[in-house]
């Protein structure tokens, strides 16, 4: 018994202490960022109910006070950075994988299943349409690993030229086929764009952050040519490298966690409110 104890914490240990931790910090703070973000959400979207059933005026003022920061400005502008942060941050940490393959095609799939099971549960009336995801950070991610993998053995200056392709691409051809061709701006491509009339949960373009993940890979490549870290690691760090490490499980899970919590609490509310 004492040895399976000893093994668990040594393996522990080696997870914080053989990666290249900073890495794992500052994915575990953008993680972070993400979970508060469909917290506001999740009480935005339950605040009105929660109102209609208690009528303590404490919720409507909660659903102003979420309905405003849902629409600030703000809001939509740091959504930017944290996006544009994780794609660049999974850029660096591509050059540490021992198969980038496997990285993509995981995500890829975890995407696709994302995708089939909100279509589906839209299409039943399980959850509103505006749940679907058709192409999330998921599905970034993957295909920005994919098509990197194509050029992960091959020179920094390719590489370079690649971006420098990807960019151009992305600000200058993306809006002219938004633009120039006929009925583009009434078709859903989920990759480059979307409608205002689609409804969806939790999209991103795979253009322009695709740019980003590969400028990650670029730095990668000057910054961490030795792979070791160049941050002095401290312990308190642990747990928010731990959400690092595992944001791709925490990505998935912790709505449908929230989901059922919120749920639970308004079928409390409604049982101890109706007696």
């Amino acid at each position: 018994m004492e040895n399976t104890t000893e093994v668990t914490v040594e393996v522990k240990q080696k997870a914080f202490d053989k990666r290249i931790h900073e890495v794992d910090l500052i994915r575990g703070i953008l993680i972070i960022f993400v979970i508060v973000d469909h917290l506001l959400n999740c009480f935005l979207l339950h605040s009105t109910s929660f109102y209609e059933i208690t009528g303590n005026s404490f919720w409507n003022g909660m659903y102003n006070a979420m309905v405003f920061y849902w629409n600030n400005p703000a809001r939509t502008v740091i959504r930017w950075v944290i996006l544009a942060l994780f794609c660049f941050i999974s850029g660096v940490s591509c050059s540490f994988s021992r198969n980038n393959w496997k990285r993509a095609a995981e995500a890829i799939f975890l995407a696709g299943i994302i995708s089939v099971a909100t279509n589906l549960g839209a299409s039943w009336g399980v959850f509103g349409q505006d749940i679907r995801i058709d192409h999330n950070i998921i599905a970034v991610i993957g295909f920005s690993t994919l098509f990197y993998c194509f050029f992960q053995n091959k020179s920094t200056k390719t590489l370079l030229i690649v971006t420098g392709c990807l960019l151009l691409f992305s600000v200058v051809a993306v809006p002219l086929l938004y633009n120039l061709i006929p009925g583009a701006k009434n078709t859903f491509i989920p990759p480059l764009w979307k409608p205002e009339e689609v409804h969806q949960g939790d999209w991103m373009p795979l253009f322009p952050y695709i740019t980003f993940f590969f400028a990650g890979a670029i730095v990668s490549r000057y910054l961490y040519k030795d792979k070791t870290s160049k941050i002095k690691k401290h312990e308190w760090e642990r747990p928010i490298c731990f959400l690092g490490r595992h944001t791709l499980i925490v990505y998935v899970t912790h709505y449908l966690i929230f989901m059922g919590i919120f749920k639970l609490i308004e079928a409390i509310l409604r049982v101890a409110f109706r007696s």
